[in-house]
């Protein structure tokens, strides 16, 4: 784990612990959350060649904390996700590659209409992103972390009966940094048509 890793997880986590020893129990719940990425990101070129992008179809899998204020929310949380594959067939010594990226983003809820068992909120915030790859070569062109912005809308169900909540939710990320810049495998030198990140995402949390 990089030194940029530890210290995003670790100022995540020391904010979940302040956040959870100062507020209270009733307005703060634990979740996971997961969801489909639909990554936009260009083709990888070379002067030669075009490596595709083979899968941009991502997934993403992580823990939530959501601290209510009224009808202001914070939730910070932590992900893992899988962005895409890109397709290296033409290049030797490599085929196809993943790349992946831990997320860490905090995000503000603000509650629109606050209906009994369905209440839909906008939603909006930062975003660390520490992508990393399987390959040595794109893995020295990929920044050790960027960052991205969220917006989007969503809602709190109430499952009555259980203690549940979900929140089913639509939202749009795009990047305030590059995360890739130009690399090269072998005697081919890529470029990258596109640096920074964009995508749409469907994502349910379960809040406990």
């Amino acid at each position: 784990m990089t030194s940029s890793i530890r210290r995003v997880a670790g100022s995540v986590l020391l904010a979940v612990l302040l956040l959870g020893t100062t507020a209270p129990t009733a307005q703060a719940q634990l979740g996971v959350a997961a969801g489909l990425d639909f990554n936009s990101l260009d083709d990888i070129e070379a002067s030669s060649q075009s490596e595709t992008l083979d899968n941009s179809t991502g997934y993403h899998v992580g823990v939530v904390y959501d601290l209510g204020l009224g009808p202001v929310s914070v939730r910070p949380g932590v992900f893992y996700r899988k962005v895409g594959t890109y397709d290296f067939a033409g290049v030797e010594d490599i085929d196809q590659v993943d790349v992946t990226a831990l997320e860490v983003p905090l995000d503000l809820r603000v509650t629109v209409f606050p209906f009994p068992l369905v209440s839909p909120y906008l939603v909006g915030g930062p975003n660390a992103f520490l992508p990393r790859s399987d390959n040595d070569a794109l893995d020295d062109g990929l920044e050790d972390l960027s960052f991205t912005f969220n917006v989007g809308v969503g809602a709190d169900v109430s499952v009555p009966g259980v203690g549940l909540t979900l929140q089913p939710e639509l939202r749009y990320e795009f990047g305030a940094t590059d995360y890739v810049n130009d690399f090269s495998v072998g005697d081919a030198d890529f470029k990258p048509a596109e640096q920074s990140l964009s995508a749409f995402a469907l994502r349910l949390n379960v809040l406990f």
